[in-house]
């Protein structure tokens, strides 16, 4: 059985945003359905060398793969130029269990999962005219976001902020390049979100940095920075203040994400969310019923939209004859076996 060997230059051939926006809606429907099966991870911790491994699985039922993510991040990689953080995906034959594909991604998959999972969460939950953006952040992610949003929803004008004046105005530059966008750069969180229409968080701050009396009736925020304990991005307040709260996975959510702290800080109960983000797609719980409405997501991440998105990227890379194949010997080890067997 042949092992396709993809890299991430390969990857980033193989699937639009489109495609993703669509088999991660699909990953969300069969999660809410009950057919992924995602026993959770594990974290191989490295304190010496300030690293640390994660590592996950899942598998869509009725499916030929099922697949296991190894990424890593190691904190001091820049002093030596190498980035922090890369990763790999290994497909399996879920009839045999023989390894299909290794997909050394270095976080870009998982990067245009986040931003099908952000696109969908405003599509589901903001309102349908918009005019006004806010980003917060300026890294791969806050631009992946913003791209993603394009294909759900029209709008012309952009306010992004980063702690970085010049990381901001290099995101303001990377994305006149790919739309033709009103993009401005806000002096302040505050002076950023308080015309936004939608507001994207996408940063790894560790403090809040969004309240909830800036925001006008009517605001959709995606959040999907805050996927630790220590990671905050919005005030309790702002959840307090959210008509709508909707998360991809409240257990996940209620330790890692936004209302994990408005929990802890007792701004808010269990009650206070509608339900997860499947749900929603599917139509168990109602999203948005009002213009005014403030409505919230709080993206950390699922493991069953790795488990799909992989398994397109593979077939689409075998399509278009992307990748190197390894013969992994199998059989040849079997034909040595039976021929020793005979001497």
């Amino acid at each position: 059985m042949p092992l396709l060997l993809l890299n991430e230059d390969e990857l980033r051939q193989t699937i639009t945003i489109p495609e993703a926006i669509d088999v991660v809606e699909a990953a969300f429907v069969a999660s809410a359905e009950g057919r992924m099966n995602i026993p959770g991870g594990f974290t191989l911790n490295l304190p010496d060398v300030n690293g640390e491994v994660g590592v996950k699985g899942a598998y869509l039922q009725e499916t030929p793969y099922y697949m296991i993510r190894v990424g890593s991040n190691f904190r001091d990689n820049p002093s030596i130029n190498l980035p922090p953080k890369s990763g790999l995906i290994v497909i399996f034959d879920a009839a045999t269990g023989f390894p299909a594909a290794i997909m050394i991604d270095n976080g870009y998959l998982t990067n245009i999962i986040a931003g099908a999972a952000g696109s969908l969460a405003a599509e589901y939950l903001a309102n349908k005219k918009i005019e006004h953006i806010t980003v917060i952040g300026s890294g791969d992610q806050a631009y992946i976001q913003l791209k993603s949003l394009t294909h759900v929803r029209p709008f012309s004008s952009v306010s992004v902020w980063a702690r970085s004046p010049l990381d901001a105005d290099n995101y303001a530059r990377r994305i006149v390049e790919d739309h033709d966008l009103d993009i401005q750069i806000a002096p302040s969180v505050e002076v950023a979100v308080q015309n936004a229409d939608i507001i994207i968080t996408a940063t790894s701050s560790n403090h809040p940095l969004i309240q909830a009396d800036w925001l006008k009736p009517g605001t959709h925020i995606t959040a999907i920075g805050s996927n630790s304990p220590a990671k905050q991005e919005l005030h309790p307040n702002v959840l307090q203040r959210s008509d709508v709260i909707i998360v991809d996975n409240f257990d996940q959510c209620a330790t890692s994400g936004e209302i994990h702290h408005g929990l802890l800080a007792g701004t808010i109960g269990k009650e206070a969310v509608q339900g997860d983000l499947g749900s929603l797609v599917c139509g168990k719980v109602p999203g948005r019923t009002h213009p005014d409405q403030i409505t919230l997501a709080d993206l950390t991440g699922l493991d069953s939209q790795d488990a799909v998105v992989a398994r397109l990227a593979m077939e689409r890379a075998i399509f278009f004859g992307l990748g190197q194949r390894v013969e992994a010997g199998i059989i040849q080890r079997r034909l040595n076996a039976r021929t020793e067997n005979l001497l």
